[in-house]
């Protein structure tokens, strides 16, 4: 916004925000009253995979666009005329990091941590499963975070994959469950690879900044990386953004940037900025638009083409590994 604040026809873009704290229900609720009352042109949605599945049948009930910024469940966009999803889904995200797993670390036991309750963690898990097995890899357990229990049980699960030959941990969970496991791995003599999720290293980063340190050696699987040179919107927003905050920007940042600019861009192609149909179809018709580090591209079915980025975190910088598309 700071950036481009006014659409082509001088209409100043404005933000209503509304913080579900990541819960359905609120989640519901907000959706509700930004189409009733607010009468907003279109929704960013910033919210995990739960609660954008909660939402997703309201937005077609609605007709309002919902551009799905950080949530990665392959069913988000499924059957729905109104939802788009701007990160890449759990199907192609499971598969890539098995294969990375496989093919280029050449590693042939994981251990996966997985958590039931929550869909996003179950169908990532379930994906990389799947993917590994079907290219020859061996799953040495597969935890239930839930029922991971205190310190010491963890401590003893640890020596148990240990004992297993495990020699990578593969964690699709939440940050917290990620520091716990983290914490205990530091109580052993054991360090085995681990590769982590979307977003893994900007929760850590954001929610507990003291624990960042737990990121160090970890492969994350994400949209950017601190050491590529972005494209000249990527360029210019880094820079935008340096003048306005002293926090480092993450990934989080970085999406919710693109997102606004592609809203923006359907918007431009619209006769009328309240026209639902047209800002989706819009939408959906993005075609190679310039991202913060390569072309992104929305098709008809609201699911989106663009380049996963594999880091390994050293320092507290993402440094580039390997580039998929």
């Amino acid at each position: 916004m700071h950036m481009q604040p006014f659409l082509d026809n001088g209409d100043r873009v404005e933000l209503v925000i509304e913080d579900d704290k990541n819960e359905p229900r609120l989640s519901v609720n907000a959706l509700k009253k930004l189409t009733t009352k607010d009468k907003v042109s279109a929704i960013l949605l910033l919210s995990s995979s739960t609660p954008a599945l909660a939402v997703n049948e309201l937005a077609d009930s609605y007709q309002v666009p919902v551009l799905v910024l950080v949530a990665t469940h392959p069913d988000i966009a499924k059957d729905k005329t109104f939802v788009s999803q701007l990160i890449f889904d759990n199907t192609f995200q499971g598969s890539v990091a098995a294969l990375f797993v496989r093919d280029e670390l050449l590693i042939d036991t994981v251990a996966v941590f997985n958590n039931p309750e929550s869909a996003y963690s179950t169908s990532l898990a379930y994906e990389f499963i799947r993917k590994f097995g079907a290219i020859g890899g061996e799953i040495t357990a597969n935890i239930n975070v839930p029922e991971m229990g205190d310190a010491d049980d963890l401590k003893n699960i640890m020596e148990m994959l240990q004992r297993k030959k495990t020699q990578l941990l593969y964690l699709p969970i939440a940050v917290t469950d990620f520091i716990r496991i983290s914490k205990a791995l530091n109580e052993t003599d054991w360090d085995p690879e681990r590769v982590g999720r979307d977003g893994l290293d900007a929760g850590v980063m954001r929610g507990y900044p003291d624990e960042t340190v737990l990121l160090e050696g970890i492969y994350d699987i994400d949209l950017y990386a601190d050491d590529i040179q972005g494209t000249p919107f990527g360029e210019q927003a880094k820079k935008a953004y340096r003048q306005l905050f002293e926090k480092t920007p993450n990934s989080f940042t970085a999406i919710g940037a693109e997102g606004y600019a592609i809203l923006q861009h359907a918007l431009n192609r619209c006769s009328h900025p309240d026209d639902g149909q047209c800002i989706n179809t819009m939408v959906h018709n993005t075609d190679s638009f310039e991202g913060l580090l390569g072309r992104i591209s929305i098709f008809a079915d609201g699911k989106v083409e663009r380049t996963l980025i594999i880091n390994r975190v050293r320092k507290g910088q993402t440094r580039f590994v390997v580039k998929v598309y």
